[in-house]
């Protein structure tokens, strides 16, 4: 085997429909492990949760990211501590407060290739960005709870 390591980061979300295709599309084919936190355009106020074993993929909302929180209008969070938020937002000095992605991809490293390159091509485009920032609402097919998908 040639094992191989990705590690891809990136600030902005993926398409929630474009993810979905490549997931069921690549990861049958020789990535052994990968695991990382991302978020969805579709669902922004969370941090989710990716590991994926061999064919099998677990997706998991881990919590909320503190720029989804402040911008929750029922938010419920006093002015100091909408303050501490926005100051821990800011020392994060991201695109989207603290929103970002961070995947590593262990496999077969032709196959990892192949898979980290079509997964960077589910992020949003510039276009999409600015849809995204209208409230655009993408078409996103995972579950509601999203768990274990892919075996």
């Amino acid at each position: 085997y040639n094992l191989s390591t990705r590690v891809i980061k990136d600030d902005r979300p993926f398409h929630p429909q474009r993810l979905w295709d490549i997931c069921h599309q690549y990861l049958d084919q020789r990535i052994y492990r990968s695991k990382g936190f991302f978020w969805l355009a579709s669902r922004d106020k969370f941090s989710l949760l990716w590991n994926q074993a061999a064919g099998g993929i677990n997706l998991e909302i881990i919590g909320s990211w503190r720029s989804g929180i402040i911008e929750d209008e029922n938010h419920g969070l006093s002015e100091i501590e909408i303050k501490i938020l926005e100051e821990q937002i800011d020392e994060e000095n991201r695109i989207f407060g603290d929103r970002h992605c961070d995947i590593t991809v262990i496999g077969d490293q032709s196959q990892v290739d192949r898979f980290t390159s079509a997964l960077k091509s589910c992020f949003l485009n510039d276009q999409e960005i600015e849809l995204w920032k209208n409230d655009y609402k993408f078409d996103d097919p995972w579950p509601k709870n999203i768990t274990r998908l892919v075996d």
